[in-house]
C-alpha cells in the first residue's frame, strides 16, 4: 500500500466520522467538585429516529447534586454525624422532576491522623 492509497483511506474514514448518524447530541456536560458539595449535569438533544421532518428534537437535562455537612454531637460520648443530601433531577418536555435522598451516618475519622499522632511525627 503506497502513500496515496493510505491517504485516500484516511480521507474516507475522516469523511465518514464527520457525518453524525447518532440520534443524540450532547450539548454540555460539567462536573463541579468542592469540599462539601458535588454537582454533575448533562444536556442532551435527543432527535427521534424516524423520517418525519417536522418532529421537534427533545432537550433533556439530567443531573445530580450532592452536599454534605458534618454535624457535631450533643455530648462527648456520641460520635459526630454526617448529613448528606443528594438530589437527582431531570428537565424535559414533561417538566422538572427532582428526587431527594437524605441520610445521616456516623462520621468515620481516621484514628491514625489525630492531633497527637501528628505532633509525634513532626516532633
Amino acid at each position: 500500500m503506497d502513500i496515496s492509497q493510505l491517504l485516500c483511506v484516511l480521507l474516507l474514514l475522516c469523511g465518514y466520522i464527520k457525518h453524525n448518524y447518532a440520534a443524540t447530541k450532547v450539548f454540555y456536560e460539567f462536573h463541579i467538585r468542592e469540599p462539601s458539595t458535588e454537582r454533575n449535569e448533562t444536556a442532551v438533544l435527543n432527535t427521534p429516529n424516524n423520517n418525519e421532518t417536522e418532529v421537534k428534537p427533545n432537550l433533556i437535562i439530567t443531573g445530580k447534586h450532592t452536599s454534605s455537612v458534618l454535624l457535631d454531637s450533643k455530648d462527648e460520648n456520641s460520635p459526630n454525624s454526617v448529613y448528606t443530601e443528594t438530589a437527582f433531577y431531570t428537565a424535559d418536555e414533561n417538566g422538572y422532576h427532582v428526587t431527594y435522598n437524605v441520610s445521616i451516618q456516623p462520621a468515620v475519622l481516621d484514628p491514625q491522623l489525630n492531633g497527637v499522632t501528628l505532633k509525634v511525627i513532626v516532633g
